[in-house]
């Protein structure tokens, strides 16, 4: 029986808060976050600290793809939460070898990705001697674009890769029915992306991957129960909202110590529109102006009707789903860590979830 390769999500964003709500979204249906290139590029180690929050029980990969500098950029990935890093396959071997010492060392791990490399199997052989055992097979984004299809001759290439030693993951435009395709391969991981992330229901294909990939690679059908989420009402949206910044450590401009709940009639929080006020020392503009840039194309929903608070209106929302929703608050996360306030993003999703789930 072959072993189950493990599902890794890959999150190729700019924005740091669309990657955190797609990350808390799938997380339960994958057993690999990867922080993509372009937003360890644009978040830099802010996207591995805020990733290891809240998938505190998944691993984290930081796709830097590291072209120097092996050792220190490895140190800093693991520092700031990463379980695996990656090292361009053009690097120089004295690279590859010192961040393969840190990751050895810290009981990490540190994959060789193959974009761009020419002779795959000689360049493998010579990092399998200095101790190296996980390459990343990519069927890079932009060559894909170009038509570029997978061929019996990667499968050759990938099988040579194994009997050397190495633990294979592929990725490359990754779908359910692209999966047979490699199903008589031992990969070790396959990575998703665009699948995934662009689905209207990103969680629900990630779950139907991961029954794929259990059914093709053990032979056993299995059965994972539907967990898609409807469309929220707005009061039911709002409500995420209220409680999800209150578990970010804000607080509403109400008091409502008197009020008989969310769920009562006579509530006192109505409407679409959330008033939060601004922690101290905070200033209103800038905040407010960090947590629009932080929201693109939803600025409509975020806004400041009196001085010293702002307010969330889920009911300005382009579309009214679970991910615009999640992404107010993933947004307003980054900007208090931005001017410097603390906030417990995990716990603000966690709740959010459980609402948007009854």
């Amino acid at each position: 029986m072959n072993t189950i390769p493990l599902l890794q999500v890959a999150l190729d964003y700019t924005s740091l808060p669309q990657a955190l709500v797609m990350a808390s979204l799938v997380a339960p249906e994958v057993d690999i976050i990867e922080i993509g290139t372009p937003l360890c590029k644009a978040a830099g180690l802010e996207a591995i600290e805020a990733m290891r929050e809240i998938c505190p029980d998944k691993l984290i990969l930081a796709d830097f793809k590291t072209p120097d500098v092996g050792g220190l950029e490895a140190t800093m990935a693991f520092d700031a939460g990463a379980d695996m890093i990656t090292v361009i396959g053009g690097a120089a071997l004295a690279t590859v070898e010192q961040a393969y010492e840190v990751a050895r060392d810290r009981g990490k791990e540190m994959l060789m990705e193959l974009t761009g490399v020419r002779d795959i199997l000689a360049r493998a052989a010579e990092w399998r001697r200095i101790g190296v055992d996980r390459v990343v097979y990519h069927r890079e984004w932009d060559a894909q674009s170009a038509g570029r299809e997978w061929e019996e001759s990667d499968k050759i290439t990938i099988r040579q890769l194994i009997d050397m030693g190495y633990k294979v993951t592929i990725t490359g435009g990754l779908t359910i029915d692209l999966l047979p395709f490699f199903a008589d391969i031992p990969a070790s991981v396959l990575i998703c992306g665009r699948y995934i992330r662009e689905n209207p229901d990103p969680r629900g294909i990630a779950r139907q991957m991961r029954l794929a990939i259990n059914e093709l690679w053990s032979g056993t059908p299995s059965y994972v129960p539907s967990s898609r989420v409807n469309a929220p009402t707005v009061d039911t949206a709002a409500k995420a909202i209220r409680w999800g910044v209150s578990e970010l450590g804000l607080l509403l401009t109400i008091d409502g110590r008197d009020c008989p709940g969310c769920n009562a009639p006579d509530r006192f929080c109505r409407g679409s529109k959330t008033d939060v006020r601004i922690p101290r020392g905070v200033d209103q503009q800038q905040f407010v102006r960090q947590l629009i840039a932080s929201m693109p194309g939803e600025s409509q929903a975020i806004g400041t009707d009196s001085p010293g608070s702002f307010y969330l209106d889920v009911g300005a929302l382009s579309q009214m789903n679970e991910q615009t929703v999640l992404g107010l608050l993933s947004a307003t996360s980054v900007a208090l860590q931005k001017v410097g306030q603390p906030a417990n993003i995990r716990a603000a999703m966690a709740v959010a979830h459980e609402i948007l789930s009854e």
